[in-house]
């Protein structure tokens, strides 16, 4: 069925970091499969990227007004575990995980539980990137290497210059979509 898999390197990864995953669950309701996706997507290299955002991309970075934002909308934590989060900023890999969380379900209008249907995970990581390419599953960030018809998909658009500005990019995307490493890591037992 995916075109592109993870391999195991990536899976080892995945798996060392997945309690923060998890964690991100607890607070948010998001799957944690869902939450690594989102981390493989945006920053999954052999070094932390080098542009703001952290490990998740915010781009924009969340200034504290969304975070705190997000925490009390998506999360149960108290006023003082809201202000810790928010002290760590969105460049802090565990409060990455959870805004990354709560922006998922800000992106999607259904509830995303553990159990959501695959639309609804689509429609979040389609959110999650910005809604270009005109649905979910024409989007390379979404669908890229699920199947054959998703395969060598093209992404267009601008990213950061690492200078405070924007470069254009047109390139055939190599990197599975974010729906695509959700589903193989449900069907994994990691």
């Amino acid at each position: 069925m995916f075109h592109l898999k993870l391999t195991e390197r990536q899976i080892d990864r995945i798996r060392q970091v997945k309690p923060v995953f998890v964690k991100a669950q607890k607070l948010t309701g998001v799957p944690w499969q869902a939450v690594a996706a989102v981390w493989y997507r945006e920053s999954f290299s052999v070094t932390p990227p080098k542009t703001p955002g952290g490990s998740f991309q915010f781009d924009p970075i969340l200034n504290p007004v969304t975070q705190r934002m997000l925490l009390k909308r998506f999360t149960q934590l108290s006023d003082a575990e809201i202000e810790r989060y928010v002290d760590k900023g969105c460049n802090d890999f565990e409060a990455g995980a959870i805004y990354a969380a709560c922006w998922l379900r800000l992106k999607t209008k259904p509830v995303i539980t553990p159990g959501v249907s695959d639309d609804v995970i689509k429609d979040a990581f389609y959110g999650y990137n910005g809604r270009a390419y005109g649905s979910a599953d024409r989007s390379p960030y979404v669908m890229n290497g699920f199947d054959e018809k998703h395969k060598d998909m093209v992404l267009r658009g601008t990213i950061p210059d690492g200078n405070g500005g924007r470069k254009r990019v047109e390139i055939v995307d190599k990197r599975p979509g974010a729906f695509t490493v959700y589903k193989q890591l449900k069907s994994l037992s990691i």
